[in-house]
């Protein structure tokens, strides 16, 4: 009987050891974690809308959530990386955080342009409401030589009088 307790005070002992030492591993883990989470700089980012519009910073990431700010053409912000719902979170705007829909964002800084480019793709080429969003509607495709007026390039997207295009089927007019 004395064996059994001592095997059962030893069992006890080394639970117990073992549940300390998981206790500071995972403190050590989510403190490091959250430590790396701190130290990531944050990414910089650009608004690309047509001339004259903006995009619309909200309180949370859905269509329909409060306004509490905007970003003109060519805005450049903050973010953390998070996204939700196609919105992508802003670290401030105003004093305030928000969140804005990833189509109209672009990662590398745009140029203005604001001359003619016409399609050099050899077939027909997609309008977009936003960046790799859904077809425009009423705009719908270009084609091989037709002209569109081109405000804000990237080496990715163009923002142009028809709806969002990518750079690639856009080349300068040569006249």
């Amino acid at each position: 009987m004395y064996s059994r307790n001592y095997t059962t005070s030893w069992t006890k002992r080394i639970v117990f050891a073992l549940l300390i030492a998981v206790t500071i591993w995972a403190g050590w883990w989510i403190g490091t974690s959250e430590c790396r989470a701190a130290e990531e700089k944050p990414l910089t980012c650009w608004a690309m809308c047509k001339p004259g519009s903006y995009v619309t910073v909200r309180r949370s990431p859905q269509k329909n959530a409060m306004q509490v700010g905007y970003l003109d053409p060519l805005d450049s912000f903050q973010t953390d990386g998070k996204t939700k719902n196609g919105y992508i979170h802003v670290l401030d705007v105003g004093n305030s955080e928000g969140w804005v829909h990833s189509g109209y964002v672009v990662t590398e800084e745009p140029e203005a342009v604001f001359e003619q480019y016409y399609c050099s793709s050899l077939s027909r080429v997609a309008c977009r409401r936003w960046i790799s969003g859904p077809r425009v509607e009423n705009y719908g495709w270009i084609t091989n030589g037709s002209t569109v007026q081109v405000f804000y390039r990237t080496s990715e997207w163009s923002c142009t009088s028809r709806g969002y295009i990518k750079s690639e089927f856009l080349e300068a007019d040569p006249q």
